[in-house]
């Protein structure tokens, strides 16, 4: 099912996204060389979830912009459609965040207080579709964050696989074996010998027919992937997870407030920002004012207003 591309491929990657929307579409020859399936044609469905809200502020979301700042910010996810198959892309928060979220996160919360309710979960709210976590055929995370992978404990014991970089693997283990609550939260992974966990290193095309694959873009941590997305509508969707949390990110090259690596974070951002000047449709992952405007599910994930993108970047 999978086809994976070197590390060192991503350069020629990220210069291909630069020239061509079709850049994300990149695949060895042998799979693009495969007749057009009805997928191809008709595009992935996408489905936007909120798991509830995190009340924190504008530092720790704009590096060092407008400090003291209250901000609340939504917690998504997303589940898409690939002809029969449903694929999650990240899972929220913990079931736990809804029950003794102080408890659970501990200091964190002093940054980031979660506000959910029960039927927010990931395994509560996919059942709008008609769904259940052993029927997905796969999981892809963005990264391990408390706030992205929360709910893997859905997956105990199912053949789901669970694809993440390898780096960020690395970097979840080390921050498990130290107990710390930190943006890694132990707890979250207490189940980890109990999933089907599959690491990947550089850009990864899924289905092998370049309708979902995901490619690193490191910054806010080691391991961190996003996501491109041939959609139904004829967009391309670059579902940017924390390499860009809010469309002010991007526009003005902040870093997020929370970053392993600032420097390489504002190359994503730089990276989204010219894929969105090309015609690609650029998703942040918390940013209030965007998903305000959005339908979530059982609603598909709308088109976006590429006019009223294209004016702000004019007053850029």
């Amino acid at each position: 099912m999978s086809n994976e591309i070197s590390r060192r491929n991503m350069l020629k990657f990220a210069a291909l996204g630069a020239a061509s929307v079709g850049a994300l579409g990149f695949a060895p020859k042998a799979q693009a060389a495969k007749k057009k399936s009805a997928t191809d044609a008709k595009g992935v469905k996408v489905y936007p979830f909120v798991c509830g809200v995190l009340k924190t502020q504008t530092q720790y979301m704009l590096k060092d912009t407008r400090v003291g700042t209250p901000m609340n910010i939504p917690v998504t996810f997303f589940v898409l459609r690939h002809g029969d198959d449903w694929v999650a892309f990240d899972t929220g928060n913990n079931a736990m965040c809804a029950k003794d979220p102080v408890g659970y996160w501990g200091d964190v919360t002093a940054a980031y207080y979660p506000v959910m309710q029960d039927y927010e979960e990931f395994g509560i709210q996919i059942k709008k579709l008609g769904l259940s976590p052993q029927k997905l055929k796969a999981v892809i995370l963005s990264h391990g964050h408390l706030d992205h992978a929360g709910a893997i404990d859905n997956f105990k014991g199912l053949d789901v696989p669970i694809y993440m970089q390898a780096k960020e693997l690395q970097t979840v283990k080390a921050a498990v074996a130290s107990g710390k609550k930190t943006a890694y939260i132990p707890d979250d992974f207490k189940v980890m010998d109990q999933l089907n966990i599959k690491t990947v290193s550089g850009v990864f095309d899924l289905f092998g027919d370049k309708s979902i694959i995901s490619f690193p873009t490191p910054g806010h941590t080691e391991g961190h992937q996003s996501l491109a997305v041939k959609a139904y509508d004829g967009k391309q969707l670059i579902l940017c997870a924390d390499a860009m949390y809010t469309m002010e990110n991007m526009l003005d090259a902040i870093p997020p407030g929370l970053a392993w690596e600032p420097t390489q974070a504002v190359e994503a951002l730089t990276i989204f920002k010219v894929l969105s000047m090309i015609g690609d449709s650029v998703v942040p992952s918390h940013d209030p004012d965007f998903w305000k405007a959005k339908k979530l599910a059982p609603n598909l994930f709308a088109k976006l207003d590429r006019e009223a993108i294209l004016t702000t970047f004019a007053s850029v």
